[in-house]
């Protein structure tokens, strides 16, 4: 019998509580339950009280004087067409259906008015674009010119037997100037006497 067109309904807590106010406790429970069946039908139920015995989990004789109660306390009304509803539920049904609408609505047009996504471009491809277009205007080395005038050395060809083996210089053979190194040392008194000391010896001059 449902049609779960309202899954869940906003519930002010003082409000109830001050309509529960002169209800006793199993008129708390029937008009609860009432209200819930009427909210989850999204309007008005049916008025039936076999179905509301069950749905109560009394006995039909107890249904029927609960809803004569309810009724009687203006806590539910009988529509033209014959239906159990109740005036609060109905204003919270409208406001919870018109919240929907709109908010269908608005979607709606969201998704119409959306722009239409253009490819995003990836990162990767972006950079190595640059890098192309960089190395595609680098320019050509300029050739390094001089103004210092050549020297002898480079104005002169060589053979090429020349400079594939150039010629090897041999060193002077250095001497035994004991004299002249023992100067550099600063120690030539010393070795003057012992040179001349030597020759002596070979009898031969100082010097």
């Amino acid at each position: 019998m449902s049609r779960r067109t309202m899954p869940y309904h906003r519930r002010y807590h003082g409000d109830a509580l001050q309509g529960y106010r002169k209800l006793t406790l199993e008129q708390r429970g029937a008009y609860t339950t009432i209200l819930d069946l009427i909210y989850d039908e999204a309007g008005p139920i049916e008025r039936n009280e076999r179905w509301l015995a069950g749905e109560l989990n009394c006995s039909l004789r107890k249904a029927k004087a609960l809803l004569d109660e309810l009724i009687a306390l203006r806590k539910i009304f009988i529509t033209a067409g014959g239906k159990l509803s109740n005036h609060r539920a109905e204003t919270e049904i409208q406001n919870s259906l018109n919240i929907s609408r709109k908010r269908a609505e608005n979607g709606s047009k969201r998704k119409d008015n959306q722009p239409v996504e253009r490819e995003k471009p990836n990162k990767n491809s972006r950079a190595v674009k640059q890098l192309l277009d960089n190395c595609a205007v680098i320019p050509e080395p300029v050739p390094y010119i001089t103004n210092i005038p050549p020297t002898v050395d480079e104005d002169t060809h060589w053979p090429r037997e020349v400079l594939d083996h150039p010629p090897v210089v041999e060193p002077h053979p250095l001497r035994n100037h004991r004299l002249i190194e023992s100067l550099d040392r600063r120690t030539g008194s010393g070795a003057a006497a012992a040179l001349a000391a030597g020759r002596a010896r070979r009898g031969g001059r100082q010097w």
